[in-house]
C-alpha cells in the first residue's frame, strides 16, 4: 500500500497522509529524524496497523519508524494532529 504525505504538526511531529487516494488518513507520529516533506510517497504493507512501524518513504529512499495513532476521514485530520 502507499499513501502520500499531505499534512503535518511539526511542533508535535505529527503527519497525516492519504491512503492510496481512498479519502482515509493514516495519523502518525514520527520516531526517527528523517522527516516526510508534504507530497512524500511511503509505502508499508498495512497502514491500518496500530503502534510502532517502520515506513519506506519512497520520495527520500529511507526508512522512517513512527508510531501509528489512528485512521480516520479528511473532516478529522486537524483535529487528530493535534492543532
Amino acid at each position: 500500500m502507499r499513501v502520500k504525505v499531505a499534512m503535518t504538526n511539526l511542533t508535535r511531529g505529527m503527519y497525516a497522509a492519504e491512503i492510496d487516494g481512498n479519502g482515509e488518513y493514516v495519523i502518525f507520529e514520527l520516531l526517527d529524524s528523517s522527516e516526510p516533506e508534504i507530497g512524500d510517497i511511503l509505502s508499508h504493507p498495512d497502514f491500518y496497523s496500530m503502534g510502532g512501524e517502520t515506513f519506506k518513504n519512497l520520495t527520500q529512499q529511507c526508512n522512517i519508524s513512527v508510531f501509528v495513532e489512528n485512521v480516520c476521514g479528511a473532516a478529522l485530520v486537524r483535529q487528530q494532529l493535534l492543532f
